[in-house]
């Protein structure tokens, strides 16, 4: 049998949204960090180690994304995200040992874990 499995050299997560001020704002405090590149019109990103989220304005998709985030300590991650004014809900985990939740303005879905 062949090898067919891709080699993926990086992965960037989009996220819709409605308004890119209101939304780079939120993920300004969220991630405690301004966004680390614009390079389009209507597209902002920040580059987090491991990959890339970027937050781009598309009214017919805003709301309907999800996003997973992993830490290796999320419980200083989401003290330090509250500190930042958002509001988080967490949990003990299933699956991981925490989950933390949140949505942005335009509804999507952002959960931080732990494994």
């Amino acid at each position: 049998m062949v090898d067919d499995k891709l080699s993926v050299a990086a992965v960037l997560a989009a996220v819709p949204v409605r308004d890119l001020d209101t939304a780079g704002d939120f993920y300004e405090r969220l991630l405690g960090a301004p966004a680390s590149d614009s390079p389009m019109p209507g597209l902002a990103q920040w580059d987090l180690g491991g990959g890339v989220l970027q937050v781009v304005v598309d009214a017919t998709r805003a709301g309907g994304g999800l996003v997973t985030l992993t830490f290796d300590d999320l419980s200083a991650a989401a003290e330090a995200v509250q500190r930042r004014g958002v509001d988080l809900q967490v949990d003990d985990g299933e699956v991981v040992t925490a989950v933390a939740r949140v949505l942005d303005p335009d509804g999507n879905s952002i959960t931080l874990v732990q494994p």
